[in-house]
């Protein structure tokens, strides 16, 4: 069987601001996002027919409810072409973050069945598969560092986010996402993030400007978990330029101009979070196992 390897990176919102709610039901989103070196990994292989998926955490839906398993429904809806595939997902994102987890393996999907099949489908006409599957997946097929409006579909890529280190913390407390949502939207006062200060922080490599710039609407006092607060202030007073929740949460990171006091505090917070990683961001949504990004053919990326 053809077969792909996969690396499904997780973003981080840098900041995260709702401007309303649309006649659809979905928020009107203006996001500045960035991908990072934490990922699932996906074993990705042609099948006669059929989608079938597999995961080393039980409790991962292996049906329809997987958004994976509905990405890959769509791209065979989309381009006609005969055949099936198998999935296997190892988890290392963790679910109810904020970092995209589910999205990601959809990205990876969509990004290596485009690869096994030879579809030549382009990038924006993947994010248009993607789009109808999950909002965050067209974002994470483009990767790196972009705005993204709309309720995701909307994407204007950014310069990159410099040298730095990010820091990742969860605590035990999930959030979910339409609590958090409606959260917001019975809110009389959420924080809101001054989007063009850190467009323009990011647009000069100014990391101190950044990390004081960083701000999500969604992380809101009395909703998201005390530990949210907790690890931020134990980030910063670790030498983070600014630490923010990503999403809707409930994870936090930190941002580090420096390796060694961000592996001090990520010694630190591990004894109290076990769910802590340091990480770097990546100009790519889905990479194979080489870091390299995977476009239209297989050759890099077979297994």
């Amino acid at each position: 069987m053809d077969g792909l390897h996969l690396r499904a990176n997780a973003k981080i919102n840098l900041s995260l601001d709702i401007l309303g709610r649309r006649p659809d039901g979905y928020h009107e989103m203006d996001m500045v996002m960035q991908t990072i070196t934490l990922c699932d990994e996906i074993t990705l292989c042609r099948t006669p027919s059929g989608i079938s998926l597999t995961g080393d955490d039980p409790t991962l839906p292996c049906d329809e409810r997987n958004i994976a398993h509905r990405a890959a429904r769509a791209f065979f809806e989309r381009t006609g072409r005969p055949g099936g595939c198998a999935i296997h997902i190892q988890k290392r994102i963790p679910a109810q973050a904020g970092l995209g987890g589910g999205s990601s393996d959809g990205a990876a999907v969509l990004r290596g069945l485009n690869a096994l099949y030879g579809a030549g489908l382009t990038t924006p006409q993947l994010c248009e598969v993607g789009a109808e599957v999950g909002a965050d997946i067209p974002f994470l097929v483009l990767g790196g560092t972009a705005r993204v409006g709309g309720f995701g579909e909307k994407l204007t890529p950014l310069p990159p986010l410099g040298d730095c280190f990010l820091l990742l913390s969860k605590p035990e407390e999930g959030v979910s996402t339409g609590a958090a949502f409606a959260a917001f939207d019975g809110a009389e006062d959420p924080p809101r993030p001054d989007t063009q200060r850190l467009l323009a922080a990011l647009a000069a490599g100014d990391l101190p400007a950044l990390g004081q710039a960083l701000k999500n609407a969604m992380q809101l006092p009395g909703v998201v978990p005390p530990a949210v607060w907790e690890i931020a202030r134990r980030m910063e007073e670790g030498g983070a330029l600014g630490a923010c929740m990503s999403g809707s949460g409930s994870a936090v990171f930190g941002l580090f101009d420096r390796e060694g006091p961000a592996r001090r505090a990520e010694a630190a917070l591990r004894k109290v979070y076990p769910q802590t990683v340091l990480c770097r961001p990546t100009p790519f949504g889905v990479t194979d196992r080489r870091g390299q990004p995977v476009e239209g053919s297989v050759g890099a990326a077979r297994l």
